[in-house]
């Protein structure tokens, strides 16, 4: 390099002057790249696809609750889980391996949004497979060239369909959380120590429902975690769901997959037959200012549950086992006694409910009933286990002491 004209100045000054010039050169020649990189990252960066049409920006979501196996079936679940932001819900799913894929959708349109609800139907009683959540990025939804981002997966997990054909079964069940964290995560840690096939809420999840990110803290978010992705839970509608402002979105979250909060499982020697026992009180009753409508509701209700209880698998199953969060069928207009008929001639053998929030064990002959009702308390677990000829019943508290036991014979229907 030639020396700079610098007059007054040294040759020698000249020369570190130059080699100092020289110095800074290199140094931002070697830094554009690294400038170039940093501006490119900035831009629509290709992930899952890299020759997408559309703008796939480098966003990531993350997930925020883990997958909750709902309303297992003998062929079918529902998995469901959150993430922070706008995305896609799908799952991969088999018994060897992820070779099958099932998407959340409704009407031929992908779902889009942080709750991801996937019903995986076809599946076979009684086997375990292994799948794994996925969301990709949603950026922006246009009516055309819609923008994509980059996807999250879950960790792969297992779940077992039931199996009507089982020789045995058992269950626990669990009521009456009201928002309570700790005891959540307590009953269903302790619920984690035996080998259940699935787990029961009898209702009353909340207080009233607020937002999704409120069921979401107290609800959603911690069950998910307890029960590790891998032990299915039944639910059953609870009175204090009917409160709030966003009781009328809870059955996104919590319906069955008939979008009811009724329904019918099968699981081994047991027919299930849960109900939605509705509110407490009269529609006309001065606290609903007139937003309650739950007659027809009830009514209708009773029609389905008759026509459970008639089904030949009601007839067939060694035992029937009903399952409502209100211990006297909840607020029915006066029918009261036209469900405990119903339940009387189909030969039920056992009602779990809650709601008290105490234990309590009526026995056949006490309120009209031919079948015992138990009445599992706000911090216990009752275990069900039954077989073609027993079905035995055990209730624990929180500390593990035991509360009550008993064992109900097959009868003849």
């Amino acid at each position: 390099m030639s020396d700079f004209h610098l007059p007054g100045t040294p040759t020698a000054a000249k020369r570190v002057f130059a080699s100092r010039l020289a110095l800074a050169l290199a140094c931002l020649l070697l830094a554009l790249p690294a400038a170039a990189a940093t501006k490119q990252a900035r831009q629509p960066f290709h992930d899952d696809e890299a020759d997408a049409p559309y703008k796939v920006w480098d966003s990531t979501p993350a997930i925020t609750m883990p997958p909750l196996l709902l309303d297992v079936s003998d062929t079918s679940v529902v998995i469901e889980w959150m993430t922070d932001g706008d995305s896609d819900g799908s799952v991969r799913y088999g018994e060897q391996g992820l070779d099958r894929t099932a998407v959340a959708q409704h009407e031929g349109l992908v779902d889009v949004g942080t709750f991801h609800r996937v019903v995986i139907e076809g599946l076979k009683p009684g086997h375990t497979y292994q799948y794994q959540v996925a969301s990709r990025r949603v950026v922006t939804v246009k009516p055309y060239w819609p923008e994509r981002g980059n996807t999250v997966k879950g960790e792969v997990g297992r779940f077992t369909t039931l199996d009507p054909a089982k020789a045995s079964t058992r269950f626990a069940a669990i009521t009456d959380t009201h928002e309570k964290v700790p005891r959540i995560r307590t009953l269903l840690a302790d619920i984690r120590k035996t080998p259940e096939d699935f787990v029961v809420h009898l209702g009353d999840t909340v207080n009233y429902a607020v937002s999704e990110q409120q069921f979401k803290d107290v609800f959603l978010g911690p069950t998910a975690e307890e029960l590790g992705g891998t032990l299915p839970m039944l639910y059953v509608h609870g009175n204090h769901e009917y409160r709030g402002a966003f009781a009328r979105q809870l059955g996104i979250y919590l319906h069955a997959q008939d979008d009811r909060f009724d329904f019918e499982r099968d699981a081994g020697p047991v027919h299930l037959v849960a109900v939605d026992t509705g509110e407490d009180k009269p529609d006309d009753t001065n606290v609903y200012a007139g937003l309650n409508d739950l007659r027809d509701y009830r009514r209708s209700g009773l029609v389905r549950f008759g026509q459970a209880l008639a089904a030949e698998r009601t007839r067939s199953a060694p035992f029937t086992v009903v399952l409502g969060h209100q211990p006297n069928w909840g607020w029915t207009g006066g029918d009261n006694a036209e469900w405990t008929r119903l339940a009387n001639e189909a030969k039920v053998d056992l009602f779990i409910a809650g709601h008290v929030h105490r234990f309590m064990h009526i026995k056949p002959g006490e309120r009209g009933n031919d079948f015992p009702i138990l009445v599992v308390g706000q911090d216990q677990v009752a275990r069900v286990e039954a077989d073609e000829h027993t079905l035995k019943v055990r209730v624990t508290d929180s500390a593990g002491k035991l509360v009550d036991a008993f064992t109900l014979e097959r009868r003849t229907k």
